[in-house]
């Protein structure tokens, strides 16, 4: 009798290994790609939003072009293997910087403007704060999976 998951099998899935980097790797992709063009879609309010924040009004007309096409050049390095180290320590110093930016925001300003975009527009300061602790430790942890990869690799090939 013809086994039901013989049947069944896609052939390439075998090939197919999907590992937890992967999906970090994914992960802060679709978050830059989302952000960035959440922001260059509502380009004209993102740009009046971080006009208002009392720590960058200076330097706003670099700044509102500067961290969507950041977050679109890491996003797109993170599909090349070459450069998803250099990738994923850039997601780190972004999440970082954003992050350090909310808590500078949160206790220190007088005045608390909104310039991220799409669902995450949605919601509040201090659930955004955690958000940002969580994906800066993500790209911790997937510096640490992509050199713990890359010394099993190199192992393997010695």
């Amino acid at each position: 009798m013809p086994s039901f998951k013989r049947h069944f099998q896609i052939p390439y899935m075998k090939k197919l290994k999907l590992t937890w980097l992967d999906g970090i790797l994914v992960l802060f992709a679709i978050l830059f790609i989302y952000a960035a063009f959440s922001k260059l879609i509502t380009f004209d309010e993102f740009k009046a939003q971080i006009g208002k924040s009392p720590l960058i009004t200076s330097q706003v007309w670099w700044i509102s072009w500067f961290v969507p096409s950041i977050e679109i050049v890491v996003a797109l390095c993170l599909f090349v293997p070459r450069f998803q180290l250099l990738a994923l320590y850039a997601s780190f110093s972004l999440m970082f910087a954003f992050t350090g930016y909310i808590f500078i925001i949160l206790n220190f300003s007088p005045y608390v403007p909104c310039s991220c975009g799409g669902i995450l527009s949605s919601m509040g300061w201090e659930e955004h704060l955690i958000f940002n602790i969580g994906f800066t430790l993500l790209a911790v942890v997937g510096i640490f999976l992509y050199n713990r990869q890359k010394r099993k690799t190199e192992i393997t090939a010695a």
